[in-house]
């Protein structure tokens, strides 16, 4: 990675989207976020370039923390430059509590159209202004199954809904369990399933209704949230349907839940989750080969209406300062040319849609670029844009579903106590 890394600059010089910077600047900028591992030696590699071309050198500061840091540092009077979220809910928060410098006075505005979709624009905007830029996006909802089993059972790959339900059925219907569903995750375990719903949500309802939803615009106990439910039932409710059974998708690990797929034989056919899953398969089965030997489908449509929807996340960048070393770090960031590091360097998925292909080291990352570049909808898991309690409580109702499903209607009760408490309405 490293080699792959250091030639990474020229590359995309070649290709014409370098970032343009008239002169050295100097000086230094503080960077706040969460990143360790390949993200940092990445994000070090790209910084790296940018000091070579500005003269400023970045201070990143790591830490597994981030909120009670930022908090801390943000009453004290003494917040870092920039900052980066894992997402937009923190820059809601602190940009309007007038905290934030406005991007579109750092930002050149006219390559930032050209670069990036409007949804990214939106998510980004606050009370009519710019404060977040995106980068190192994943895609969720794709289905991920091993195409020799597929193959081997004499299975087709489903487009809608309805058409997936029947698959399902008649894989259930053999003995065999279509689905593995795992959504343990320590304190934050439910959140998985908060993901299908969202995506089931968005392609029953769109956008619009979407964001009413995690506003807290929408009672719990709405028809229309009942239903997104009862559809999700359909997989983890019904016996046979999901390996295990609900013990087992309550107690297993979200990044051990697709092993399943590739046991001789198969125990399940089919398991839903974001593109990052990708490097867990890559750490469980380092023999696999993307494409030959795992592979994906997009979540099946419902309303054709949003068959281009998309729901997924990205880190989000904020600026606490207005200075020239700021302004030259952003509009480098929001870069093509370092947005290349992260597809080459860790396999996230650039938010900058000028960003060539040729980037992605794999044919199973550039699939996902691609259908992010031409996706007509992009939204955030609503569970992330939720407030914290109104999340805490989303994932709690998730397991206990699972657990009993019988219980939906006094589940969808307690989240609309919890909406009232949560969004003081």
């Amino acid at each position: 990675m490293k080699r792959l890394l250091s030639s990474l600059a020229l590359a995309t010089l070649a290709v014409g989207f370098g970032f343009s910077q008239s002169g050295s600047i100097g000086g230094k900028i503080s960077v706040l976020g969460v990143w360790g591992g390949q993200e940092a030696d990445t994000f070090a590699a790209m910084n790296q370039a940018f000091t070579e071309k500005t003269g400023v050198r970045v201070q990143f500061e790591s830490t597994r923390d981030l909120d009670a840091v930022l908090t801390t540092r943000v009453q004290a009077g003494n917040p870092p430059d920039i900052v980066i979220l894992p997402n937009p809910a923190k820059m809601q928060e602190l940009a309007k509590a007038g905290k934030l410098v406005s991007l579109s006075k750092i930002l050149d505005m006219r390559q930032f159209d050209r670069d990036y979709s409007n949804s990214w624009k939106t998510l980004g905007t606050v009370d009519g202004k710019l404060y977040g830029l995106f980068v190192k996006a994943a895609i969720k909802g794709l289905i991920w199954y091993d195409p020799k089993a597929i193959k081997a059972a004499d299975i087709t790959l489903p487009t809608t809904w309805d058409e997936m339900i029947a698959t399902s059925k008649q894989i259930a219907a053999t003995g065999v369990s279509p689905w593995a569903v795992g959504i343990e995750s320590g304190a934050a375990s439910g959140w998985v399933a908060t993901d299908w719903l969202a995506d089931i949500f968005l392609r029953l309802y769109g956008p619009e209704k979407y964001t009413e939803w995690y506003q807290g615009k929408l009672a719990w106990t709405s028809p229309e949230v009942k239903k997104v439910w009862e559809y999700f039932g359909q997989i983890v409710a019904q016996p046979g349907m999901a390996y295990g059974g609900s013990q087992y998708i309550n107690s297993t690990n979200f990044g051990d839940a697709i092993a399943p797929l590739f046991q001789t034989p198969p125990r399940a056919y089919f398991h839903d989750q974001a593109s990052f899953i990708q490097g867990f398969i890559k750490n469980q089965f380092p023999d696999l080969k993307p494409v030959q030997d795992y592979n994906f489908f997009m979540f099946p449509t419902i309303n054709p209406k949003y068959s281009r929807a998309v729901e997924g996340g990205a880190d989000v960048v904020v600026a606490f300062r207005d200075t020239p070393q700021v302004r030259a770090f952003m509009n480098y960031f929001a870069s093509a040319e370092a947005q290349a590091f992260w597809a080459a360097g860790t396999g996230a998925l650039a938010t900058n849609k000028n960003v060539s292909l040729v980037f992605y080291t794999d044919p199973i990352t550039k699939h996902a670029a691609d259908i992010l570049n031409k996706s007509e909808y992009f939204v955030f898991g609503a569970g992330d844009m939720m407030p914290s309690a109104m999340q805490a409580a989303f994932w709690k109702a998730c397991v206990d579903y699972v657990n009993d499903p019988s219980s939906l209607d006094s589940i969808l009760a307690n989240l609309e106590k919890a909406r009232l408490t949560a969004y003081k309405r």
